[in-house]
C-alpha cells in the first residue's frame, strides 16, 4: 500500500474530511477513528499522522493506537489483505508519531498493542492462505480445516506472501522492544542525530568556509558519523540486530522533513537529495555483503527463517516475558527491505523526476543482486510504482523483467526463475489491489494507470541516466561530482569548483554566495556506484579519441608530467572544455577539470576496494594495472599503502624503492615508507624518511604529528624541545587535533614547563570536558604549581565521572593531606582499599595519616597490614622500601635499638647515595642517633645530587624537616670569618651563606634600619623572616656578594598584588658585563598569585657583584637570592609547614596520568593510523 499513496491523493482525501466540518487534527483523528473498517478513513488517518506539520495531543496519539489495535478483522479475502497492511502501515506512522514525542506509553497499553501482533500475524496467514489455496476450494473444504491448516500448508503459503505485512510487523515488535518505560531517551538521540546532520551538511551557520574547515569528502565520514549514532544507541530491552541502523535511517528521515516541510531551514529538493545519499549509502552495505555470494545464495535460510518468524509472531505472550530472552529473530535482510521501502515513501512524497530514476537504480541493483525472495518481492513493488508514475520513461522495467527472469535461468535456476515470475505475478496483483483502494479513495472517475492524482515534473529527457546526471553535474566542470554545495538560489556547485571562484558569485544567476547559505550535498555513494555508467555514457570524458588504447593508457596512468600524449591530450581537452562551458571570465580557468590517472575506472575501483578494506582485492587490482604501466610512481605507492594495511612492511618497502627510484624528487614515497618506519619502532629511519619528504616541499598535517610522535618515543636528549616544535606546527594546521594536544600536553611536562601543559590541558577540556583522565592529569599539573585547592575541584570532577580512577583518588588524598583535611584523606584511601585490597601504598598513606592525627593504635593496625602485602605479594621496590623504613622510622622515633635496626638494613640497599628519600630517612636517623657527622654527610650528598639535576631549592625543603633538630646544626657550622659587613649574624644565616650560597634579604636589616618596617615573619622561609614591599617603592642595596663563576642570579619570591601597571621589579647590577635588568607588567603579572617561587632572571655575573633591587607598585615578598642555575625560569616552592609528615615531593613518586595510563593516554592504534589513503592520493 505504501507504494501506492501520492501527493495529490493526499490533499484529496484530507479536503473531502474537512469539508465534513473538523479541521483542527485532535478532532480530524477522533473522527476518523470511529470507522477504521473502511480503507478510505483509514487512509487518511494515516497520511494525516504522517503530515508533521499537524501536532497532536498525547492523548489522542494514545487513544489511536488503542482504537487501531482494536479495530475488527471479521472475514478473508484479497481486499482483506490491502486493508490490513493498510492498517498496519497506519499504526506504525500512530507509533512512529509517539516516539517522535516526549511521550511514555503506560505497561498496559505496550503489552496491549505487543500482544495484538499474534492477531494481526493469523490474520496475515490467512488472508494469505485465501490466496494461495482459492476461495472456491475453501468453501468446497470443511471449514475447520480452513482453521486448522497444517505445516505443508504454510509453506506452500510463502510462495504468494505480502513481504510488507511481514516486516510491518517486525518492525511494530523492534519498536515496541526499544521504548522504555523509564525515561523519554528517544529526544536525546534525536538530537545527537540532528546534531551530527547538522555539521555535516552546514545547516548550523558558518560551518562552511573556503579556508580551514575540513568537510567530509568521502563515504568513510558518513559511515564514521552512523559509527558514532549506533554507539550512542542503547535499548533497556533486546531488538533485532538490523533495527539499529533501521532506527537511525527513520530519524534521519524524520529531521530532514522536519527542516525541509516545517522549520524550512532547507529546501525539499535538497532534504530529499541527503535522504536519497545515505539510502544508497546503506543499501551499498548490503550490496557488498552480497556482492561474492551466488544469486538466490540466501534463499533456503530465508525459507527456514521466515518458517520461524511466523511461529514466532503467532506465539507471542506477554510483552515482559517476552523481553527476557535473546535477541528477537527476525527475517535475513530486514533492514535492506525497510530501505527499499523507505525509497518507495519517498517516491510517494517527491515530485522530482531525478528522485524518481535514482530509485529505479537502486531497485535495479537490488533485484540483481537479491539473495531471496523478499528482496525480489521489495525490489519488483517499488519498479512497479516508478512504471505507474511514467509508463515512457520506465518503459524498460517490463524488459529487466525479462532480463532477470533469463539470467536465473543461464545460472542453472530454472527453478528459482520459475517462482520469480510466479511472485512477479502475484506483485501485481497485489499492486493492482492497492491501486483500486487508492483510487476509492480519491474519488471515481480516475483511471488507474493515468497518474492523474500525481503531481510531476514535465519528462524533459527520457534517458534516466541524463536526468541523473543533470541533477550532480557542476555547471563549471560540466561533468557528474561526489561533492555538491547547494547554494541559496538552488543553484549547484562542485564543492571544489566553489572554493576556486575568484568572486563567490553564482555562475548560473550572478547572486552574491554567502558561506552561511551554503549547503553541503554529498554524494559519495550516489557517484561511487553510477560511476562506471557517467563513464561508459559519456558524462564523465576522459579524454578526446587518439585513436591508441594505449596512449590512452598512458594518459592515466603515466607519472611523467612532460609526457608528449599527455599534454596533447590536456589541450584538446581544454579546448573542448572552453567550447561548451560559457561562463564569466572572471571565473578563474584553473578550474577547468584534468584529466587524470585518477578517473580511470580501474584506478576507481583500487581505491574503492581499499576504503573497503578489501586490501587482497585491491592488491591484485594494482598489479594488474601494474602491468600496463610498468613505469607508475603513483601504483607503487599504492601497493606499498596497500601491504603497509596487510601489515606486510617488507613487500612495501619493496615498492617504495622502486618508486623512489623512478622518481626521487616526489615527496610522497618518503612519507609512506618514515609512517612504516615508525610502525616498526625503527625510529630514526623514519625521521630520515620524514625529513626527505619535507625536503620536497610535501605539505602534509600528519606528517608534523608524526615527526612529533617520534621524538616523544625515542626520547633523545633534546627530543622534548623537537617534539613540541613539530606539535606546534600540527596544531596551527589543526588547533582541535586530540592527539596532537594530549602528547604536547606531555612533553612540555616532561620539560618541566607547567603553564603551557595547562594551556594545552585546557584546550583539551573544551573539546572535551567530560575526559576524566585529562581532569586527573590537570590536578596533577596544578599540585606541581601548588594549587592545591583548585585541584581538589578537578580531581573531584574526575571522580565523578570515574569513580573508580584509582590513580585519581591516590592523587587527591595526597592533595587532602597537604591541605591538612585527613578525615577526607581517609575516606578516599578507604575508596582505593575497597576496589583494590591489596594496594600497599594505600595502606602505607593511611597508616601515615593516623600517624598524623596522633592515633598511634590504628596507626601499628595498618602498619602491619602494609606489611603483610608487601611480603604476601613479594613486593620490593624502591617505593615500597621508601614507604616501609619511613613508617618504622615514626613508629620507633623514640627507640634507639630499633632505629639501629632500621639504618642497618638501610646500609644494605645498594646505590643508596642515588635515592633522595632513603638518604633523607638515613639523615634524620643519624640525627635520633646523634650520629651527627653521618648526618652531615647525607646532607651534604642530598645538596650534590640536587645541584646536579638543577634542582637545587628542593634540599631547602629537606633543611626544613630538620630544623626542629637543633643539635644537628652546631656540626654543620664552621668557624666562619666574621661576616657582619654583609649583615649577616646569626649562625644559621652564616652556614647558608657560606656552604649554601644563599642571603637571606633579611640580613639586610643589619646594615639598615629603616628596613625593619618591612620585615615580615613567614614559617615557609628558611630564617623565618622576609621583606615585603607592601604598598610603598622598595630599593634594596644588598652588599658586594661573591659568586663563584658565569651563573644566573636567583630570587625566591611571592608576588602577592600587583598596585599598578607601571609595576616592576627591576635588578641593577653594578659591574661592566652587564645591563640592567627590569621585570615589567607583562612578566611581573604571569607571576600574580603563584606563591612562593624561584625567579630565575637572565643577570648573570662572573665574579663579585654588588646587586640592588628596585620594587614599585608590587606588594611582594622576598625571601632570599643565590646565584645557581635551574632547570626552569619559574620554580615553585612548596609549602612545607603544610607537609606535616609528609615526605617532600611524595606525589613525584607516582607516575603521572600519561605514563600510568599510557595505553589510553598514547594509544597506539591512533599514533599508527595518520596515515591518510587520500593525503596520499592528493600529493600523487
Amino acid at each position: 500500500m505504501e507504494g501506492s499513496s501520492s501527493q495529490s491523493g493526499n490533499s484529496s482525501t484530507n479536503t473531502a474530511h474537512e469539508e465534513d466540518g473538523f479541521i483542527m487534527p485532535d478532532d480530524k483523528v477522533e473522527e476518523l477513528l470511529k470507522n477504521l473498517t473502511k480503507p478510505s478513513y483509514l487512509y487518511a488517518l494515516k497520511l494525516h499522522f504522517e503530515n508533521l506539520q499537524n501536532e497532536f495531543s498525547s492523548q489522542v496519539l494514545a487513544n489511536s493506537l488503542e482504537a487501531l489495535v482494536d479495530t475488527p478483522f471479521n472475514h478473508y479475502s484479497k481486499e482483506s489483505v490491502a486493508r490490513l497492511e493498510l492498517h498496519l502501515r497506519t499504526l506504525v506512522t500512530a507509533l512512529e508519531r509517539i516516539c517522535f514525542s516526549p511521550i511514555v506509553l503506560s505497561k498496559e497499553l505496550r503489552d496491549k498493542v505487543y500482544n495484538s501482533l499474534t492477531r494481526f500475524s493469523e490474520i496475515h496467514r490467512k488472508t494469505t492462505q485465501v490466496i494461495e489455496i482459492g476461495l472456491d476450494n475453501n468453501f468446497r473444504s470443511n471449514f475447520n480445516q480452513f482453521n486448522q491448516q497444517n505445516n505443508s500448508q504454510d509453506e506452500q503459503i510463502i510462495k504468494k506472501c505480502n513481504y510488507n505485512i511481514d516486516f510491518l510487523l517486525i518492525h511494530l515488535r523492534d519498536t515496541l522492544h526499544s521504548l522504555r518505560d523509564d525515561e523519554t531517551w528517544f529526544q536525546e538521540i534525536i538530537r545527537r542525530i540532528k546534531d551530527f546532520l547538522k555539521a555535516a551538511l552546514n545547516i548550523t551557520p558558518g560551518i562552511l568556509s573556503t579556508t580551514g574547515v575540513t568537510l567530509p569528502n568521502d563515504n568513510c565520514s558518513i559511515l564514521l558519523m552512523l559509527t558514532q549514532i549506533r554507539q550512542s544507541l542503547s535499548f533497556k530491552y533486546p531488538v533485532a540486530s538490523y533495527y539499529v541502523d533501521w532506527r537511525i535511517m527513520l530519524i534521519i528521515q524524520h529531521n530532514l522533513l522536519i527542516w525541509s516541510e516545517n522549520e524550512k531551514i532547507i529546501s525539499k529538493k535538497f532534504g530529499e537529495l541527503v535522504l536519497m545519499e545515505y539510502i544508497w549509502s546503506f543499501l551499498e552495505s548490503e550490496w557488498v555483503n552480497a556482492a561474492d555470494k551466488s544469486i538466490l545464495d540466501s534463499q533456503t535460510k530465508f525459507d527456514e527463517v521466515s518458517n520461524k518468524v511466523t511461529k514466532a509472531l503467532q506465539n507471542t505472550g506477554g510483552f515482559l516475558n517476552d523481553l527476557a530472552g535473546n535477541e528477537p529473530i527476525a527475517l535475513p535482510h530486514t533492514l535492506w527491505f525497510g530501505i527499499l521501502d523507505l525509497a518507495q515513501n519517498l517516491i510517494q512524497r517527491s515530485s522530482r523526476i531525478a528522485i524518481y530514476c535514482l530509485c529505479y537504480y537502486l531497485a535495479i541493483e537490488s533485484l540483481n543482486k537479491a539473495p531471496s525472495s523478499l528482496i525480489q518481492f521489495k525490489s519488483i513493488e517499488l519498479l512497479l510504482h516508478l512504471y505507474n508514475i511514467d509508463n515512457e520513461m520506465f518503459s524498460m522495467i517490463e524488459i529487466d523483467f525479462d532480463q532477470y527472469a533469463q539470467k536465473l535461468s543461464e545460472n542453472n535456476l530454472e527453478d528459482s526463475s520459475e517462482k520469480f515470475r510466479n511472485l512477479l505475478n502475484f506483485t501485481k496483483e497485489k499492486y493492482l489491489e492497492d491501486l483500486k483502494i487508492l483510487s476509492n479513495n480519491i474519488g471515481k472517475g480516475k483511471g488507474l494507470n493515468q497518474n492523474s492524482y500525481l503531481k510531476k515534473e514535465p519528462s524533459l529527457n527520457s534517458n534516466i541516466l541524463n536526468v541523473i546526471a543533470d541533477e550532480i553535474t557542476c555547471p563549471i566542470s560540466n561533468e557528474p561530482t561526489d561533492q555538491l554545495c547547494i547554494l541559496k538560489c538552488e543553484h549547484v556547485l562542485s564543492l571544489n569548483n566553489l572554493k576556486k571562484l575568484k568572486q563567490k558569485i553564482c555562475p548560473n544567476c550572478r547572486e552574491k554566495i554567502e558561506d552561511n547559505d551554503i549547503r553541503y550535498l554529498p554524494q559519495n555513494s550516489i557517484y561511487k556506484n553510477l560511476y562506471t555508467k557517467f563513464f561508459e555514457s559519456g558524462h564523465i570524458i576522459p579524454s578526446i579519441k587518439s585513436g591508441n588504447s594505449d596512449q590512452l593508457d598512458q594518459l592515466y596512468d603515466s607519472d611523467d608530467s612532460d609526457n608528449s600524449v599527455v599534454s596533447h591530450t590536456l589541450t584538446k581537452k581544454k579546448k573542448f572544455m572552453n567550447s561548451i562551458i560559457k561562463l564569466n571570465s572572471k571565473i578563474s580557468s584553473s578550474i577547468l577539470s584534468r584529466i587524470t590517472k585518477k578517473q580511470h575506472p580501474t584506478y576507481q575501483n583500487i581505491i574503492k576496494e581499499i576504503n573497503d578494506k578489501n586490501y587482497k582485492k585491491a592488491e591484485s587490482l594494482c598489479k594488474e594495472r601494474l602491468n600496463y604501466s610498468p613505469k607508475s610512481y603513483s601504483l607503487r605507492c599504492i601497493l606499498a599503502y596497500i601491504y603497509r594495511c596487510l601489515n606486510n612492511y617488507e613487500q612495501a618497502h619493496l615498492y617504495l624503492k622502486e618508486a623512489i627510484i623512478l622518481n626521487p624528487k616526489k615527496p610522497i614515497a618518503y612519507y609512506i615508507r618514515g609512517e612504516i618506519y615508525f610502525r616498526q619502532s625503527k625510529y630514526n629511519e623514519a625521521m630520515d624518511s620524514l625529513y626527505e619528504s619535507l625536503d620536497y616541499k610535501v605539505k602534509l598535517n600528519n606528517l608534523y604529528i608524526i615527526c612529533g610522535n617520534i621524538h616523544l618515543l625515542r626520547n633523545y636528549y633534546g627530543d622534548d624541545h623537537e617534539t613540541i616544535e613539530n606539535y606546534k606546527i600540527a596544531l596551527k594546521n589543526d588547533p582541535n587535533n586530540y592527539l596532537c594536544l594530549k602528547n604536547c600536553a606531555y612533553s612540555y611536562n616532561k620539560k618541566g614547563d607547567d603553564i603551557n601543559t595547562l594551556k594545552m590541558l585546557d584546550k583539551l577540556l573544551n573539546i572535551d570536558e567530560k575526559d576524566s583522565l585529562i581532569l586527573c592529569y590537570y590536578g596533577e599539573i596544578l599540585c606541581n604549581l601548588t594549587q592545591y585547592n583548585k585541584a581538589i575541584l578537578y580531581f573531584t570532577k574526575a571522580n565523578i565521572i570515574d569513580p573508580e580512577n584509582i590513580h585519581n583518588l591516590n592523587r587527591r588524598a595526597i592533595t587532602y593531606y597537604i591541605l591538612q583535611e585527613y578525615n577526607k584523606v581517609l575516606l578516599d584511601l578507604d575508596k582505593i582499599i575497597q576496589l583494590d585490597p591489596l594496594n600497599s601504598s594505600a595502606y602505607y598513606f593511611k597508616s601515615l595519616t593516623y600517624y598524623t592525627k596522633k592515633d598511634i593504635n590504628n596507626t601499628k593496625i595498618l602498619f602491619n597490614k602494609y606489611t603483610e602485602i608487601l611480603e604476601s605479594q613479594s613486593i620490593d621496590n624502591d617505593l615500597a622500601k621508601i614507604q616501609l623504613f619511613h613508617l618504622e622510622y615514626l613508629l620507633n622515633i623514640n627507640s634507639h635499638p630499633d632505629l639501629n635496626d632500621i639504618l642497618t638494613k638501610i646500609n644494605q640497599i645498594p646505590n643508596i647515595s642515588e635515592n633522595e628519600l632513603l638518604l633523607l630517612i638515613r639523615c634524620k636517623i643519624h640525627i635520633e642517633l646523634n650520629k651527627y657527622y653521618k648526618a652531615k654527610v647525607d646532607l651534604d650528598t642530598l645538596f650534590k645530587l640536587n645541584n646536579q639535576y638543577k634542582y637545587y631549592y628542593k634540599t631547602f625543603s629537606y633543611l626544613h624537616l630538620l630544623q626542629k633538630h637543633s643539635k644537628i646544626w652546631p656540626y654543620l657550622y664552621k668557624v666562619y670569618d666574621d661576616l657582619t659587613d654583609l649583615g649577616i649574624v646569626s649562625e644559621f644565616n652564616k652556614y647558608m651563606y657560606k656552604e649554601r650560597n644563599i642571603y637571606f634579604i633579611s640580613n639586610l636589616t643589619n646594615l639598615n634600619s629603616e628596613l625593619f618596617q618591612f620585615q615580615e615573619s613567614d614559617i615557609s622561609s628558611l630564617s623565618g623572616l622576609v621583606l615585603c614591599s607592601k604598598n610603598e617603592k622598595l630599593r634594596l642595596d644588598l652588599p658586594l656578594l661573591k659568586n663563584y663563576g658565569w651563573i644566573y642570579l636567583i630570587c625566591k619570591i611571592n608576588v602577592k598584588k600587583i598596585l599598578s601597571k607601571d609595576c616592576s621589579i627591576k635588578f641593577i647590577l653594578n659591574n661592566d658585563y652587564q645591563k640592567d635588568y627590569m621585570l615589567k607588567h607583562e612578566v611581573v603579572s604571569k607571576l600574580e598569585e603563584l606563591g612562593w617561587i624561584e625567579y630565575q632572571t637572565p643577570v648573570y655575573s662572573p665574579y663579585n657583584s654588588q646587586l640592588s633591587i628596585e620594587i614599585n607598585s608590587i606588594e611582594m615578598q622576598i625571601d632570599y637570592i643565590r646565584f645557581g642555575s635551574n632547570a626552569n625560569t619559574i620554580t615553585y616552592i612548596p609549602d612545607m609547614s603544610l607537609m606535616s609528615y609528609l615526605l617532600p615531593d611524595y606525589h613525584q613518586l607516582f607516575s603521572n596520568v600519561p605514563e600510568t595510563f599510557k595505553d589510553k593516554y598514547f594509544p597506539r592504534k591512533e599514533m599508527e593510523n595518520l596515515l591518510d589513503l587520500k593525503d596520499i592520493l592528493d600529493n600523487l
